[in-house]
This record gives C-alpha cells, sequence and structure tokens, in this order.
C-alpha cells in the first residue's frame, strides 16, 4: 500500500443521542514494530465493560491520546504504541446495537462485529466534559475493501467531509492489539510497554486488550534482616520494573534477558495457596513481599521522560485539549486488601485481578500485599515489638497512593479502601486507626466483621510459649528481637501453624480500641467516612470444615439439612454477623460515620477453588438451591470469571456483576451508592441492564439510619430494601451461651474420635442453642 504524501482528512458527522456532534478525522496510517511506550502523551485505553465475561476477548478496544497533534505527529504516537491509526471501522461497528441510533442497517459498514466499544466510550466522555460536539480526531483512512466513509450517514442522513488538512492539531485514536489477558499465569514477556515517572521514579508496566497493568510495584523496603519486626520504612530506587516478567523480548532484535524483578511473589505464608496446589500462585512466596498492583485505563503524561535504553522515539508537545476547570479525569481509587485469616493470600491472586472492576466503573484499582502471620502481626507487651506491622504495611501502601497514584490515573482525594473476609476487619481496623486519618475517603467491608484484637498482654501470653524454644533471653527486649531477626524465616513460619489465631494488637498507637467501643465514641474518635459493609447469608458453609457433606447417608436427607442448616447459620452468627450487627449498632447510636449502608447479597457465585462439596453455586442453565457462601460475592464484585473459565451459569449473573460493581464504583465515586441515572443512560447498552432494574423496580439504596434501620436485599431482579439487620428478628445474636457452645465444638476431639457422633453433636448444638433462643424472647 502506497501511502500519500500529503495525508488526507476525511470528516464524518454522526448526531448522538445527548444531541452534539463528534467530527471524526481519518488520516491514512503506518506501522513501526517499536515495543516501549512512554508516557509523554495523555492517554485513555477505551474498551466498552458490559459484564460479559465470555466475550471480553471478542470486544473492540483503542487508544485515545489526548494531545492535539499533527497528522505526522499521530503517525508517530501510534507508532511509538506498537499500534496504526484507528480504523474507522471501529467506530461504525456499535451503531448496530446502540439503540439510539435510528438510521437503516444496510447503511451500516457491512461484515462488522456489532460490538465495538470505541464510540459509546467517546460518547461518555463528551458526557464527563471532556470533549466538546466540534471535536476532531485522527484516525485511519478507509481502503477499498471497506464502504466509504460517505455511505455512513449522520442521523440527520448527511454526510461532512474535508481534506487537505493534514496541518490541523488533532487529538488521537490508535488501536490496541494488546492480548487480552485470559489466564492466572499470563506470559506478559511481549506484552507492549507503557512508561510512568511519578516524583523522579519510572515505572515500567504494560498494556493488555483492557487496561494498562504495573504488577509487582514496591511500596516500602524488604522487611528483610533488620526490618522484620519493624515498622516499614520507605523503597529507595529509581526504576521500577512491573511488568510481571520473567523475560523480558524486544520483537525487533529477538532478543531476551532475564528480569531482576519478577511479578512479585506473595508474602510467606502455609498451605495451598502458598503451595500453588490449584495453580492459584504461580508466583512464590517470599520475606520480601510489600508489593502492590495498580490497574488504570487512563494515564497523564509525564513531565519527564523514561530511561534512554527505554526510549523510542522523542516527540514535540503540542497543545493539549482544554477541560473544563471543574473536571478532574483522574479517577477514583479503589485500594483492595485480601482477605485470608490474616494468614494467607496475596493481592496477585488472580480473583483480584483489577482489569474488569476498573473498565467497568471508571476507576483506578490498586491491590496489595501485606505481611502475614507471626511476620506482620506478633507484638508483644514490650516497646521492642508492638506488633501490628501488617497493618502498618497497608497504611504505607495508602501513603505511597497519596504520592503516587495521580501520574497513574487515580485521584488520591476520592481513595475507597475495600476488602474481604480479614480484608474487611482490616478496613474496620484501619477506620479505627489515627495512623490512617486523611489517607481514604470512603470504606467498603464485605464479610469482616468487627475485626478481632489481642492485648498486648493476651498476645504475650498467646505467642512468648511457642518462641521461647527459639529465643531463650529473660526478656522481651533488644536482645529478643535481636534472636528473632537471625531466625530462618522458614523457623517463624512453622510457628505460625501452632500459635493461635493473629490479630491487630491494642496498642495505642495503631488501634486504640475494639470496634464496638471506639465506634460507640462518635465520629471524632475514627476516621469518619461513609461506610458501606454487608454480609453473605450462609457465610458458615466454606468456613465451616465440619457441615454435613450431601454425601452423607446416617441421616434421612431431611434432618441432614435442616441440622446443616442450623449450624451453618450459628457458626456465621457467631463469625461474623454477629460482631459486625454489634458493631453498627454502636455505630449508629453514636453517629459515627457520615453516612452507613449495609447490605445482603442474595446471589452468589462459590470461587471454584473454595467450594466445599460443592454446595456453593448450581450448576449451568437452572438456578437451584444453594449456599451463598463466604467469598461467593468475589467474583461479582471484580468480575474475574474468565480467568477461571467459569461459565455463565445463568443471563442474571452477568446483570448482577454489573450491578454490583455499578454500585459498588458509584459509591467510590460519590458516597453514596444510587447511581446516576442519566449517568447510566450516557454510558450506553452496556449499563442498560443496571438502569433498567432501577427504574422497574423503583429502588434507591437507603441508608442505615436510626429511622428506616435499612439493609439493601441485593438480587437480580428482586432488588429490596428490608428493615433491621440480618439476624435482629431471631434474636440469635443476643444468645449469651451461643459462642460457649460454638467454641466448646471447635475446640472436641467427637468427629475424629467418634465421627458416627458428628451429626448427633450438631443437633444438640442446635437444640442447645434454640433453647436459649427461645427463653431470650
Amino acid at each position: 500500500m502506497e501511502f500519500p504524501s500529503t495525508p488526507t482528512m476525511i470528516a464524518f458527522m454522526s448526531r448522538f443521542p445527548i444531541g452534539s456532534q463528534f467530527t471524526l478525522a481519518v488520516v491514512l496510517l503506518a506501522t513501526c514494530p517499536l515495543v516501549f511506550s512512554s508516557a509523554l502523551h495523555t492517554v485513555s485505553l477505551l474498551f466498552e465493560n458490559d459484564g460479559n465475561w465470555e466475550q471480553f476477548g471478542n470486544r473492540s478496544s483503542a487508544l485515545l491520546i489526548y494531545d492535539a497533534v499533527s497528522s505526522n505527529d499521530a503517525l508517530a504516537i501510534c507508532d511509538s504504541f506498537n499500534e496504526t491509526l484507528l480504523s474507522p471501522n471501529e467506530l461504525s461497528e456499535y451503531v448496530s446495537t446502540f439503540r439510539y441510533f435510528r438510521f437503516p442497517r444496510s447503511l451500516l459498514i457491512p461484515n462488522t462485529p456489532p460490538n465495538s466499544s470505541v464510540s459509546q466510550k467517546l460518547l461518555y466522555l463528551q458526557h464527563l466534559g471532556q470533549f466538546n460536539g466540534e471535536s476532531e480526531f485522527w484516525v485511519a483512512a478507509p481502503d477499498s475493501s471497506v464502504t466509504p466513509v460517505a455511505s455512513t450517514p449522520s442521523l440527520s442522513g448527511t454526510s461532512g467531509t474535508s481534506t487537505n488538512q493534514s496541518d490541523a492539531n488533532l487529538p488521537v485514536l490508535c488501536s490496541n492489539s494488546a492480548a487480552f489477558t485470559s489466564q492466572v499465569d499470563t506470559d506478559f514477556s511481549t506484552s507492549p510497554r507503557t512508561n510512568v515517572t511519578s516524583n523522579g521514579i519510572v515505572f515500567t508496566g504494560v498494556r493488555d486488550h483492557m487496561t494498562f497493568r504495573f504488577m509487582g510495584v514496591p511500596y516500602a523496603a524488604p522487611p528483610l534482616d533488620s526490618l522484620r519486626f519493624q515498622y516499614p520504612e520507605r523503597w529507595d530506587g529509581t526504576h521500577v520494573d512491573a511488568t510481571g516478567c520473567k523475560y523480558h523480548y524486544f520483537p525487533c532484535t529477538r532478543l531476551f534477558w532475564l528480569s531482576n524483578s519478577l511479578d512479585q511473589p506473595a508474602c510467606l505464608q502455609f498451605g495451598f495457596f502458598a503451595n500453588n496446589d490449584l495453580g492459584l500462585n504461580p508466583w512464590g512466596t517470599s520475606e520480601d513481599c510489600l508489593y502492590l498492583n495498580v490497574y488504570t485505563t487512563y494515564i497523564p503524561s509525564s513531565t519527564s521522560a523514561s530511561p534512554e535504553q527505554l526510549r523510542p522515539v522523542s516527540f514535540v508537545r503540542t497543545q493539549k485539549l482544554s477541560l473544563p476547570t471543574n473536571q478532574n479525569p483522574n479517577k477514583p481509587l479503589r485500594f483492595w486488601i485480601h482477605g485470608g485469616g490474616n494468614t494467607s493470600g496475596t493481592g496477585s491472586d488472580s480473583t483480584f485481578d483489577g482489569a474488569s472492576l476498573a473498565t467497568r466503573g471508571d476507576v483506578v484499582v490498586v491491590t496489595i500485599n501485606h505481611r502475614l502471620n507471626i511476620f506482620g502481626f506478633l507484638g508483644l507487651n514490650s516497646s521492642t515489638i508492638p506488633g501490628n506491622y501488617g497493618m502498618a504495611d497497608k497504611i504505607a501502601a495508602l501513603q505511597w497512593v497519596q504520592d503516587h497514584i495521580a501520574d497513574f490515573g487515580g485521584d488520591p482525594e476520592r481513595v475507597t479502601i475495600f476488602g474481604q473476609s480479614a480484608g474487611g476487619s482490616s478496613v474496620v481496623d484501619l477506620l479505627k486507626s489515627p495512623k490512617a486519618a486523611g489517607l481514604f475517603q470512603r470504606a467498603i467491608s464485605e464479610s469482616g466483621g468487627a475485626g478481632s484484637s489481642k492485648t498486648p498482654a493476651q498476645a504475650s501470653a498467646a505467642y512468648l510459649p511457642v518462641l521461647a524454644p527459639f529465643c531463650k533471653t529473660n526478656s522481651t527486649g533488644t536482645a529478643f528481637l535481636q534472636c528473632l531477626q537471625a531466625l530462618p524465616a522458614e523457623t517463624l513460619l512453622g510457628v505460625t501453624s501452632v500459635a493461635s489465631s493473629w490479630t491487630t494488637i491494642i496498642d495505642g498507637v495503631y488501634a486504640l480500641d475494639t470496634a464496638v467501643h471506639q465506634m460507640g465514641l462518635g465520629p471524632s474518635a475514627v476516621n469518619s467516612v461513609p461506610f458501606l459493609l454487608g454480609f453473605m447469608p450462609e457465610e458458615g458453609q466454606s468456613l465451616l470444615g465440619t457441615a454435613i457433606a450431601p454425601s452423607d447417608t446416617n441421616f434421612t436427607r431431611d434432618l441432614v439439612t435442616a441440622v446443616d442448616n442450623a449450624t451453618i447459620n450459628a457458626y456465621t452468627d457467631w463469625h461474623l454477623t454477629c460482631p459486625a450487627e454489634n458493631m453498627i449498632a454502636s455505630a449508629l447510636g453514636s453517629q459515627a460515620f457520615p453516612a452507613l449502608y449495609v447490605y445482603t447479597m442474595q446471589h452468589a457465585y462459590g470461587l471454584n477453588y473454595f467450594n466445599p462439596y460443592d454446595l456453593c453455586t448450581f450448576p449451568v442453565g437452572t438456578i437451584q438451591p444453594y449456599y451463598r457462601c463466604h467469598s461467593g460475592d468475589l467474583y461479582q464484585v471484580f468480575g474475574t470469571y474468565y480467568l477461571f473459565d467459569q461459565p455463565v451459569r445463568v443471563p442474571q449473573d452477568i446483570a448482577f456483576t454489573a450491578l454490583i460493581q455499578d454500585l459498588w464504583t458509584t459509591f467510590a465515586r460519590t458516597g453514596n451508592p444510587n447511581p446516576d441515572q442519566d449517568d447510566l443512560a450516557a454510558r450506553g447498552p452496556a449499563y442498560e441492564s443496571t438502569l433498567q432494574i432501577l427504574q422497574e423496580a423503583n429502588w434507591i439504596w437507603q441508608a442505615y439510619d436510626t429511622v428506616t434501620m435499612s439493609r439493601a436485599s441485593l438480587d437480580y431482579p428482586n432488588l429490596a430494601n428490608l428493615q433491621g439487620l440480618p439476624d435482629a428478628a431471631n434474636g440469635r445474636c443476643a444468645v449469651a451461651a451461643l459462642r460457649t457452645n460454638l467454641m466448646y465444638y471447635e475446640h472436641s476431639d467427637i468427629q475424629t474420635v467418634h465421627p458416627e457422633l458428628h451429626h448427633l453433636e450438631l443437633l444438640h448444638l442446635h437444640y442447645d442453642t434454640l433453647e436459649h433462643s427461645l427463653a431470650y424472647d
């Protein structure tokens, strides 16, 4: 194909549903096989996420360069991303499914899939005020194999064309041919690179089909040797390889070199996750683990270029497209804290991959590692080893966000911390911690209870006996600390498996009191921000290892089901629901938070690797009775089914996932989970399912207050507001003997010594609990 000496620009007009117009300028393109791209220009990755994860890899994707440049510079910019100027086909495909377009199907460009996302994303950016109705963009000119631009009319039935304007300065639309990330252990060695410069540090990440991703970013110095059992210290460096690759590859030269900065491992732990038994943790574990991951679709231009060896080409800076003075293009930040009982897990778990959430919610996602078990939670009745190192890690990561996230397209003034299970408990800890003041503006706790804690004296009583064989000193001072720091990490990890639970220490610095007591003191005693929290109805099914399997035939099915449900309900109440309800009541009474939103998740999708007895999901095709288990909300919050090859069971799975992500990200954006319906309409067909259910149900998520005591019951299409907390009516949380009974059962040997008595013990527990419940009614 020959290129004319003067690029041709052809513009065509299309009326958009909100009444204004875009003009799309078209120019011929050239390609160059460069891999690295430098963030010398502000760029957005345009991908329309409609929630249907089975089609993500088939949807169109493009790059929008905001800087207004000449046609020649437009070619060079796309080349620098190893891309071409975007084909106009990509801009017109979407109209066949866009209900607001009314021109005849026969006039559409033929033989193109009706799923392009680019036009709709441009519409949304216009809705946000980032472009006006007269904006033009450089794209590729059509060739002879496609319908001429003149046959693609606007709503008015006319087409606009212009030529010989190669001297115009316009923003640019480039293709995005980067691969779709579709599996846990993805090889990013040939993925296009993207550099971000922040506070003198160059971060090199990768681009895929949906996002820019920066994996394994150090937010603190490695906590090794003398830094073990110390609060985190600042990482010192000038370049971060955040590509998640073992090897780097230059297609032009076919050369590889070994990276000295692999996708960073999980923190030291034991169990199936650490051993990668199920393929969930191909990165291994290490004491050097204080890393985070960033997922973003928007990168503002850096103030300095990349290192010389990573700089593919120099560009002349040109006039940037101006934004309205009240429009902040940086996106809300979602800061994820993983669960795992404070003993396992990692932010790099693909369950928490941020691509789907970032694209659906128009947010930036950060996921973190923090020290676990003894390394993060050892605390003694001593000023030398006060504890709370894991909490300090989370706060250090939040401080990294304040220092750097604006350069990754995130808004440091709209940070939402959110976590599930132990991660939800961490959210509660951060709400209480004076050390976290000012570092976040919203909080979400999913199945997090009220957190757990020990006093220094309780911690010493629990931990010193198991440490004494290794460090025999007469005190817990400096000599004892130095002994612990000199021990092999594997030795200390072994202690984790025999010690009692690892919890927050009430040290008077990072943690002041229990959640119930501290939140009862009012807004001045906590980090008072909008707070959203909730429950899965049958958390205990996946947490209670002694739940009855459906294959058990010692009892009739009805009796087994009744006893099993009673046990699950009791364990759920004791472990998570009742502590959270007590905390909510305390916070409500003191008005500790400006807004409080409470939910119960009625639709679940059990994790394929955390689904005891296959009771936490249902087969493809038909919704059958199943448990809404602990962690049954994670796929829905993150939309990561596709990384685990999980199917769409019923269409409600797609609509419900979209709904949950829309509610959660709206809360992150505004502090209120109710989406603006005009905003949903402006975002187009991908958001129609959420808009439709909100309109048909006439549903608004009401805040939980002393008047309404309203709790959202989240399902699709059965959205509702219920009154009161889950166990307010049955009184189970008021049963004083419940915890004693459950602790007795948990620590008894009855199921191992006399397995035939397993069901009898559960039945006895059920009746005993029922008697106490009736006595309190």
